[in-house]
């Protein structure tokens, strides 16, 4: 048999790829379309991207990506990006070419696009988890991939009317401050805001960490612990780390303020700092980027006074 092609069909998101055997060697490629609800509703699309044996880097692949963000151009998204391997080589080899991959991807579409566009990342590398080894040297094509899930946040409009607020009974705004706090009391840092999975807090945010650092000037007794907190996280303890590729965002996020304040002169013996991942949400399950928001956090936590 000179060829054999394949077409798989799957409902929303719609994927086609095929395999063509000619000559011992495999060609995989894919088409990726996206489809488009009428109804008001987050849309989940998913773009597969494969890869030659030990490949990391593809000039295709580089352009489905840049593709795939220019129609979400102007959109604000959720992403998954998933990588693996087949089972050539160690277990310990294709754990690191998987997330290779998939942290090759997470590059091209930060390069791509406005970090405010990302609401939320998962980044990781499966390794041969869901690879079966048939002992062909050529290995498994299905498996050396990418996936790159994408949920478009859709904004629902209604037709009801929001109520007018009630001057006489204003929302009650958060009127504590640090200063305020007992010992063993703490208050989230209203405002201050991380770049989606990454420990750098955004421009806007920087005046905060000032705030915070004049707050301990003047006080000068004043001991705290800084606590992380992140959102949105459906599988593991915490979010991973873009930049350092460990699963400890929350962890990073709370150090990321701890240094800040430890550059600009306060004593490391006055502060600590920990990491709670998605153990303590404020709000669960969050079902608006407000709510996601109240449990992406860094708190301080008064220790001493």
């Amino acid at each position: 048999m000179s060829g054999l092609f394949v077409f798989v069909t799957i409902k929303t998101p719609i994927f086609c790829y095929f395999y063509r055997m000619n000559r011992g060697i495999i060609f995989s490629a894919i088409i990726t379309l996206f489809y488009f609800n009428i109804i008001a509703q987050n849309k989940i699309d998913t773009l597969r991207l494969f890869y030659n044996i030990n490949q990391i880097h593809s000039e295709d692949n580089s352009k489905r990506i840049d593709s795939l963000v220019s129609l979400l151009h102007g959109k604000t998204i959720k992403i998954k990006i998933y990588g693996y391997a087949d089972f050539l080589h160690s277990n310990e080899y294709n754990q690191t070419l998987s997330q290779k991959r998939a942290d090759a991807v997470k590059t091209r579409v930060f390069e791509k696009m406005l970090p405010s566009q990302i609401n939320t990342l998962v980044c990781k590398g499966m390794g041969e988890k869901f690879s079966q080894d048939n002992n062909s040297p050529k290995g498994e094509a299905f498996q050396r991939r990418v996936d790159v899930i994408i949920e478009q946040l859709i904004s629902v409009k209604s037709n009801t009317k929001v109520p007018e607020s009630n001057s006489e009974n204003p929302p009650k705004k958060n009127t504590k401050t640090i200063e305020s706090l007992s010992k063993g009391e703490s208050l989230s840092l209203e405002g201050l805001n991380f770049e989606p999975g990454r420990h750098y807090v955004v421009k806007e945010s920087v005046a905060i960490l000032y705030k915070l650092l004049k707050t301990l000037q003047t006080n000068k007794k004043l001991k705290i612990e800084i606590q992380g907190h992140i959102c949105c996280l459906t599988e593991g303890e915490d979010g991973m780390d873009i930049d350092t590729h460990e699963n400890k965002l929350s962890q990073n996020r709370a150090k990321s303020v701890y240094d800040f304040l430890v550059t600009n002169g306060i004593d490391p013996a006055r502060l600590s700092y920990k990491g709670f991942g998605r153990s303590r949400p404020k709000i669960f399950p969050e079902t608006s980027p407000e709510e996601e928001q109240m449990n992406r956090r860094v708190e301080i936590m008064i220790v001493e006074k």
